[in-house]
């Protein structure tokens, strides 16, 4: 047998699963994006006292900020230790297969939080904000107060079902997102004048996994929360150094993604 004629059977299987993943994605596309994307949490007393509102060039649900607020004034930035007392109501899933880990795997994923956030600013290449470790009271100093509200973990068993030949694992991840099993995390934030205690503005985001072939992020409970926090610190950091006078957009992050991790 020649060596042309012994790899055509590869040859073929790849361009199935290639249109398989085509297919895939563009019935995605069909579907819709926003089919794919969280829907907004409902808003706790975290974030309540306040008109939030959608704004198009930013990547969150809904926001709040002051119309006098002067970000040029600002110079360092204190990350407090993340809110855990404003958790919605576990889903069904959560209390019956989990529901004595839980309240531990939250703490651990607000730790997780504030030191992504941090890091997300410490590594800035803009350098805009300088990280405290403590708070002061300067008044150049912001105080970024973040509370966890919802955490759905990865249902384990179920995403290890995704690890099939590639086009099919990424039709399950794209079917089991728009029917809604996926993992979430909604979150919200408040930016506070370290000096006189002031909100200047207010946050408040849900975000699903993103769907990916194979999604190996889901072989862990936590996979891709962990994912979905990482993103939130970086969009932190962009909407700090956004050019407002431009009309700088900053991006919402995409629903899928052909990345398996």
């Amino acid at each position: 047998m020649s060596p042309v004629m012994s790899v055509e059977p590869t040859v073929v299987v790849s361009r199935r699963r290639m249109l398989t993943a085509v297919a895939v994605v563009g019935g995605v596309g069909v579907a819709g994006c926003d089919m794919l994307k969280a829907k907004p949490a409902p808003t706790t007393s975290f974030v309540a006292a306040e008109p939030m509102y959608h704004d198009p060039a930013l990547p969150f649900q809904r926001v709040w900020r002051r119309p006098d607020l002067n970000w040029d004034k600002y110079r360092k930035l204190y990350v407090a230790p993340v809110d855990t007392n404003h958790m919605l109501r576990m889903t069904e899933w959560q209390e019956g297969v989990r529901r004595a880990e839980i309240e531990s795997d939250v703490r651990n994923l607000a730790v997780y939080t504030q030191n992504a956030l941090k890091k997300a600013f410490r590594e800035d290449p803009k350098r805009r904000l300088r990280v405290l470790e403590t708070t002061d009271a300067a008044a150049d100093t912001l105080s970024l107060e973040v509370a966890l509200i919802e955490v759905v973990p990865s249902k384990v068993v179920l995403n290890m079902l995704q690890h099939v030949p590639w086009g099919v694992g990424l039709g399950i991840s794209a079917v089991r997102g728009i029917a809604g099993d996926k993992s979430t995390v909604a979150i919200e934030a408040r930016l506070r004048d370290a000096s006189s205690g002031l909100i200047l503005a207010a946050m408040a985001d849900r975000e699903a996994q993103v769907i990916a072939p194979g999604n190996l992020r889901g072989l862990t409970w936590y996979g891709h929360a962990h994912q979905i926090i990482n993103n939130w610190a970086d969009q932190f950091v962009k909407v700090v150094n956004r050019d407002r006078a431009a009309g700088q957009v900053i991006d919402d992050t995409r629903p899928f993604t052909l990345r398996p991790w």
